[in-house]
């Protein structure tokens, strides 16, 4: 006679129900998620029974923000097939502004001549190993803001104008962390590339993400 079948244990736990919600929250605090939809979602995190459930909360959203992580803390690496081999960003007599959720190339040329450019790299995803920006400043300036956890190398030449960086401690890298190498010239113009981390609305955002997680597990009761 064959036993009846039994039931299988949950493989949802606590642990991963909270890395779930964390990553959501990462998600809604960097403005990919409405807040209704972040509530949505909460709600399935907190009532899954089984993993699949449990992963159908992050169906549709891309793998960006780390399980265990927060906005605030270091660069988040993506597959190399995920990362574009070459790209060009240019200002003559204007300005460029790359900024938000985005996937850093291998390769970035970048020409500023009378004019100025802008990279915001607090959000955007890294490649393994090392990337390159080449830069060439004419009477105008380049700005590259990292995060925390990427490594800076600076290999640039100035004439009449400046090429430096800013708030960089090297002592705090990761031997795995993704390395970021400038390499240029700025001739009567200047490039700095500058360390900072989250923005108080970008942790705020996430406060506030993390505080319904805990509201929501409040109503609903883990199995």
């Amino acid at each position: 006679m064959t036993p009846p079948d039994r039931p299988l244990p949950s493989l949802v736990t606590d642990a991963k129900r909270d890395a779930v919600a964390q990553a959501l929250s990462a998600h809604f605090a960097n403005d990919r998620l409405t807040v209704d939809t972040l509530d949505v979602r909460m709600a399935l995190v907190y009532e899954a029974t089984t993993l699949a459930e449990l992963e159908g909360a992050l169906v549709g959203l891309d793998a960006a923000p780390r399980l265990e992580t927060d906005p605030g803390q270091p660069a988040i690496i993506v597959p190399d097939q995920m990362v574009p081999r070459r790209s060009v960003a240019m200002a003559f007599m204007g300005g460029f502004q790359n900024k938000g959720s985005w996937v850093l190339p291998r390769e970035m040329q970048v020409n500023a001549f009378m004019g100025g450019g802008e990279l915001d790299l607090r959000e955007a995803r890294f490649g393994a190993g090392v990337s390159e920006i080449h830069i060439f400043a004419m009477w105008g300036g380049v700005e590259i803001t990292v995060p925390p956890g990427v490594r800076v190398e600076l290999l640039g030449t100035a004439m009449m104008g400046g090429f430096g960086m800013s708030g960089v401690d090297a002592s705090a890298f990761d031997p795995a962390a993704p390395v970021l190498r400038v390499r240029g010239i700025a001739i009567m113009g200047g490039v700095e590339v500058k360390m900072r981390g989250p923005t108080k609305k970008m942790l705020k955002r996430f406060d506030e993400a993390m505080q319904r997680a805990a509201i929501e597990r409040g109503k609903t009761p883990t199995p």
